[in-house]
C-alpha cells in the first residue's frame, strides 16, 4: 500500500553535525506509522521546510527520505501559504468545522494553488505506483488527488479517509467549489468518515451539487461504485 498526506511522518531536526530526519508527533502519523513500518510500502507526503537549507543537506535529507521508503513532495513557501494556510486552513477546515464566521470564500488564488499541489501529490503518486495495490489518501488538504490519480493511474485502488467532520449540505454547498471538490473524492472507490452523519452528509451533498443516484452504503458516479 502506498500512503499519501500532507505531510511525512517526519520532521527535519537540525543538529550540530548536520540535519536528519526524526519521527514526528502528529495523530495521523502516529496513528500510521507503526502500519508502515511494518510492511513494504511507501508514503508520499510534504518533508517541511527546507528553504534555510542548501541543495547538498536537501539533497541528503531526500536520500534519507527514500531510504525510510518515504517520497518526498517538494514545495515552495508560497504554495504552502497558499495551498495550506489559504485554502486548506482558511476555508476548508472552518466550513468542515461549521465555524462560518471564520471561512475565507474570496480565495481564488488560493483556491489555484490548492489545485496545482493536489496535481503535484498525483503526479508523485502516479510515479510511485506501480506494483502496489491499494493507494490510501488522507485529509481535506488532498481531496483532489483521487480524481487526479485515477486519470494517471488506472486500474489502482484507491481509498481516501477524511480526518475532520463533514457538514450539513446546506452548508457545504456555501462552498465555491464544492463540485470540483465532490468529483475529486469521488474517484476514489472507497471514502472513510468517523461517524455514520458524516457518511450521510457526504451522501446528501454528493447528491444535491452532482446529482448521483446513491444507496445506504454507495454512490454510482461515472460508471462506478463508490
Amino acid at each position: 500500500m502506498l500512503l499519501v498526506s500532507n505531510r511525512l511522518p517526519v520532521t527535519i531536526s537540525s543538529t550540530p553535525e548536520g540535519h536528519t530526519l526524526v519521527p514526528s508527533s502528529g495523530g495521523l502519523a502516529s496513528a500510521l506509522r507503526e502500519y508502515h513500518e511494518s510492511g513494504d510500502g511507501r508514503w508520499v507526503g510534504w518533508l517541511g521546510d527546507t528553504s534555510s537549507l542548501d541543495d547538498k543537506a536537501v539533497s541528503e535529507l531526500f536520500e534519507e527520505a527514500k531510504q525510510k521508503r518515504l517520497t518526498p513532495v517538494n514545495l515552495s513557501a508560497e504554495e504552502v501559504s497558499l495551498f495550506y494556510d489559504g485554502y486548506s486552513n482558511a476555508v476548508l477546515w472552518p466550513l468542515f468545522h461549521f465555524l462560518l464566521d471564520k471561512v475565507q470564500l474570496e480565495a481564488s488564488e488560493e483556491w489555484l494553488a490548492y489545485t496545482r499541489v493536489n496535481e503535484r501529490f498525483a503526479d508523485a503518486v502516479a510515479s510511485q505506483v506501480e506494483g502496489l495495490a491499494t493507494v490510501w489518501v488522507h485529509d481535506y488538504q488532498l481531496m483532489l488527488v483521487p480524481s487526479l490519480l485515477r486519470q494517471r493511474a488506472r486500474g489502482t485502488r484507491i481509498g481516501f479517509f477524511l480526518h475532520i467532520p463533514w457538514p450539513s449540505s446546506d452548508v457545504f454547498r456555501i462552498l465555491p467549489s464544492r463540485a470540483e471538490i465532490l468529483a475529486g473524492l469521488m474517484g476514489a472507490d472507497l471514502i472513510g468518515f468517523h461517524t455514520d452523519n458524516d457518511r450521510q452528509n457526504f451522501i446528501h451533498s454528493a447528491a444535491e451539487v452532482l446529482g448521483v443516484d446513491y444507496g445506504t452504503s454507495s454512490l454510482r458516479w461515472q460508471n462506478r461504485e463508490v
